[in-house]
């Protein structure tokens, strides 16, 4: 599959007086590997006030007009494909969803197809345009709740800035085995697992993480939590909640043979077992538009197999 990435920016006054070509756009377009910038100045795809330029060296201006012109052999998974997204927001610079469960984010392996991103090319082929096709955090497959997508590549950059600096603010909500004393904060590493490849661990060699969470309500044998992340790493609030003891509910990955209390009741321990997946929602997003600068929020409620779950968890709690 073929793609053509055709878009303008004017340098910003951001940047300095006087600075390369490829230096700049190593700046604005900071997914993009130094090579690949390169051979595009080299190929003759870039152009600068109308003129194309293929020296990377060449300096340029505030206020200098760079248009982009690049054709790309794309990865055969990225094919337009029709799957539902419930889209809350949108507007000509993001794109915010409300992802429900049995959905991954990104093709890879064993998940080739039916992806978010396979969805997003479908409502808009302009995605193609943006690094990851605007993709700037992910959820898991089997977790549900809010993900802000950027529709250009301006909003990208902006939105990575913002995540790598913690500028925004996400909330999930979960249930986890064990009955939580009291809230806490979880400041432990994590890096991929030595073993099992798909797995993350926690570990002194990792890259800092740091998890956030308060009780919203106890039961006999699970609690019902608030969970903030300070940083975003790969299965984070998963791996931080089994290193202390309180695997999320449903999650059979991590919950590490979880030993239950001799105490529970049959019904009790019937209901938390046949949970089909974690249950882990993201139900708070806040951030600054990455063009206009206002501050926004958006919340969402727990789907139903949670409510559900928490219900039948109110209803056999022998507190």
């Amino acid at each position: 599959m073929i793609n053509i990435i055709l878009f303008t920016i004017i340098i910003p006054s951001t940047c300095q007086l006087k600075i390369r070509l490829d230096k700049v756009l190593s700046q604005l377009f900071s997914e993009y590997s130094r090579t690949c910038l390169k051979k595009w100045i080299l190929n003759n795809q870039i152009s600068i006030n109308g003129v194309v330029c293929n020296k990377p060296s060449i300096n340029v201006y505030h206020r200098d007009e760079i248009n982009i012109n690049v054709v790309k052999h794309l990865h055969h998974a990225y094919i337009p494909q029709d799957i539902h997204i419930n889209v809350i927001y949108e507007d000509n610079d993001i794109l915010v969803i409300d992802k429900q469960a049995n959905l991954v984010v990104h093709p890879g392996a064993g998940n080739k197809y039916g992806t978010l991103l396979n969805a997003l090319l479908y409502r808009d082929s302009n995605f193609l345009s943006v690094p990851r096709c605007g993709i700037v955090h992910r959820l898991d497959k089997n977790t549900t709740g809010l993900m802000v997508i950027a529709k250009n590549i301006a909003s990208y950059n902006n939105l990575v800035e913002s995540m790598r600096s913690r500028k925004i603010i996400r909330q999930y909500e979960a249930v986890v085995y064990g009955k939580l004393i009291s809230g806490g904060g979880i400041f432990l590493s994590i890096q991929r697992h030595p073993l099992h490849r798909t797995m993350m661990t926690t570990s002194i060699t990792g890259k800092s993480a740091i998890t956030h969470y308060r009780i919203v309500k106890r039961f006999s044998y699970c609690t019902h939590i608030i969970v903030r992340l300070e940083t975003g790493r790969t299965h984070q609030i998963r791996v931080h909640m089994l290193s202390i003891n309180h695997p999320v509910v449903g999650d059979n990955i991590y919950r590490n043979k979880y030993k239950f209390c001799k105490s529970i009741t049959s019904k009790m321990f019937e209901i938390v077992k046949k949970f089909p997946r974690q249950a882990l929602h993201a139900s708070k997003l806040c951030l600054k538009h990455p063009i206009t600068g206002i501050w926004m929020e958006w919340n969402s409620v727990l789907p139903r197999d949670i409510l559900n779950l928490l219900s039948q968890l109110n209803i056999y709690n022998d507190e």
